[in-house]
């Protein structure tokens, strides 16, 4: 007999127990075996809508690129000095020849004399640095050469200091301004400890090194016209062309041509990306007849149903140098969109990106589109204003109350950033200029301006909320606040906006067709300005395409990714309880055959004693 709990097959039968068993669980599995092979089909799909999902995030970031035309780089520039760099800011060819006359340099100071260490006294506790007519006070503590350099830089206040030493025990202070041009010109008082000069105002302590001068070019020879810049770049004197001057040189010419080559590669990448996802869906929908199978993707409406939006749309738009061959594929002939390019630069960027047209229903009204969602549809769609966007402006000085001497300060609200002006004995219309000149070269975004009505105002340069400022005067009638800076608000298609200067944006979850489209509104008055119809390009409709498919949300392939996921983890679910069940089952069955080759056991074991009980008996009767 075996001994309980252990198994040998066949020993009392003869039969191969063990492999009748297994043969038994194996027919009993057939059904878990099934569900591991449906498994692995949802596997497949899983990593099939993994791979295109992947192509597809990496297109849509290559589309969105195209889509923004503002950005693209369609000509390319050279100079004929290696003194000379230019770049292009447009899409016109042009070509300018001239002679670099001046170029612009940072003012710079340096003390007359020295002292014997950083840590000699140079000055009081306080420096004035005047520029542009504008006072501004530094504390410099102690007064030591130290004390002065970390002031000054610490100061934020257009000039940069440094103790340069000339030899062992010998240091001298130099002071240069962060701007170049003529308006970088300043005075330092109030420093003393130097050899010469006695501290006070006009002090020649600290002389000029070099003085700030604006860069200068000349154009067209004697009877041509002489252009100046605060920096050595050059951006308004040709069309479609930005260039940088570094010495002063004779006979430069920068031109510029249209190139395509940037975009054309830009395009090729994105069409490669297209032909791999067409790829990719024809290969995992596709019924291979010879080995009687399916891709993993077979019967995906989803996926199909992509395939057909994405060929009719190229096919549909004809975008220049796109078209759809007979394979399925998206083709791209480089040639002919340059040609289209050369000839309709403007129509060529529309049929890419997007365009917009304006029917206004109001006076002085305009509206561009700015941008779009996702999900934004082409369209005709009313814009409504109730309240304009309006530029924040002061009047700082009423006309005709002469103010010499006082201060005038000028801080931005949202950071703190902030001018002080002192007004100079010119007119108001000279002294409003100056005022401009400094507001220029600040980050403070506000302009100045004179009229005999209003006096000198200052306006922000940009509508809304954000372009707040405040005004005061160290003496003399305060500033008035004439118009405060507003958001605009309205409505596009019917629906609440939300308004940020004077861009009007609807939310992407909207209940209109032109969920998340930014406008760009100019409006005198509240009221409905108008009809703005939106028109996507190919880049722009294939972005919006591909990005609803792939949403991380809503997406129809990441929800039937989704789906395949779910399923292949119920079918484990399915497995393991046939695992548990198969090996039940081999249990028992176990137990039954162990039973019956242990009853077979006991049975011969009977036959052998009697066989022998009859053999004894026979064998004595015999005898």
């Amino acid at each position: 007999m075996s001994t309980p709990g252990v198994f040998i097959g066949g020993l009392a039968s003869n039969l191969d127990t063990t492999s009748i068993i297994n043969k038994l669980v194996q027919v009993q599995g057939n059904q878990q075996v099934l569900l591991k092979d449906q498994q692995a089909t949802q596997n497949k799909a899983v990593s099939a809508y993994t791979s295109m999902l992947s192509g597809i995030n990496s297109t849509v970031g290559q589309l969105k690129s195209l889509a923004n035309t503002d950005a693209w780089s369609t000509t390319s520039a050279v100079s004929s000095s290696t003194s000379v760099s230019a770049s292009t800011t447009g899409g016109v060819a042009s070509s300018l020849t001239f002679d670099v006359t001046a170029v612009a340099r940072a003012h710079t100071v340096l003390s007359d004399g020295s002292v014997n260490s950083t840590g000699a006294k140079v000055a009081g506790s306080e420096i004035t640095l005047t520029r542009n007519g504008t006072e501004t006070k530094i504390n410099v503590g102690t007064g030591t050469l130290n004390e002065v350099v970390s002031a000054i830089n610490g100061a934020n206040a257009g000039i940069t200091a440094t103790a340069v030493q000339t030899s062992p025990g010998n240091y001298r202070l130099q002071v240069v301004s962060t701007t170049t041009g003529e308006a970088s010109k300043f005075t330092l008082d109030g420093l003393s400890g130097f050899a010469g000069g006695t501290g006070g105002p006009g002090d020649p302590v600290m002389k000029q090194l070099v003085a700030g001068t604006n860069a200068a070019i000349k154009v067209g020879g004697n009877d041509g016209y002489t252009v100046s810049s605060a920096t050595n770049t050059f951006s308004d004197v040709a069309q479609g062309m930005s260039f940088t001057v570094s010495k002063v040189e004779a006979g430069v010419t920068v031109s510029s041509a249209v190139d395509t080559t940037k975009v054309t590669d830009q395009i090729s990448g994105a069409v490669t990306n297209i032909n791999n996802l067409l790829s990719a869906i024809q290969s995992n929908t596709a019924w291979d007849s010879t080995t009687k199978s399916g891709g993993p993707l077979m019967g995906d409406s989803a996926v199909r149903n992509l395939q057909q939006q994405i060929l009719s749309t190229v096919a549909g738009m004809n975008a220049p140098g796109l078209s759809v061959t007979q394979g399925g594929q998206v083709q791209f002939d480089k040639a002919a969109f340059d040609t289209a390019f050369k000839a309709d630069p403007s129509g060529t960027m529309a049929a890419w990106g997007a365009s917009s047209s304006f029917t206004a229903s109001a006076p002085n009204a305009s509206a561009r589109f700015t941008n779009a969602g996702a999900a934004t549809q082409a369209g005709n769609y009313d814009i409504a204003v109730s309240t304009p966007a309006a530029a924040e402006q002061w009047q700082v000085i009423p006309p005709g109350t002469g103010v010499v001497g006082r201060t005038v300060e000028l801080m931005r609200t949202s950071s703190g950033a902030k001018v002080n002006y002192t007004i100079g004995n010119g007119t108001e219309a000279e002294e409003a200029a100056k005022l401009n000149t400094v507001l220029a070269q600040s980050s403070l975004g506000l302009t100045a301006s004179y009229d005999a009505t209003n006096g000198i105002t200052v306006t922000a340069i940009n509508p809304g909320s954000a372009s707040a400022f405040t005004a005061t005067l160290s003496a003399g009638t305060a500033p008035v606040r004439k118009v405060t800076g507003t958001d605009i608000a309205g409505t596009i298609d019917g629906v609440e906006a939300t308004g940020k200067g004077n861009v009007l944006t609807l939310a992407v979850d909207a209940e209109s067709d032109a969920k998340g489209l930014s406008v760009a509104v100019n409006a005198s008055a509240p009221g409905a300005i108008g009809s703005l119809e939106y028109k996507p390009g190919l880049a722009q409709s294939l972005q919006q395409l591909l990005s609803q498919v792939s949403d991380s949300e809503s997406g129809a392939l990441v929800q039937a990714q989704s789906t395949a996921k779910n399923q292949a983890r119920d079918l484990q679910t399915q497995i393991d309880a046939w695992t548990d069940r198969l090996e039940a089952y081999r249990a028992t069955i176990t137990k039954k055959f162990t039973a019956m080759e242990t009853s077979l056991q006991s049975l011969k074991a009977q036959q052998s004693s009697l066989s022998s009980f009859f053999s004894a008996a026979e064998a004595n009767s015999s005898s």
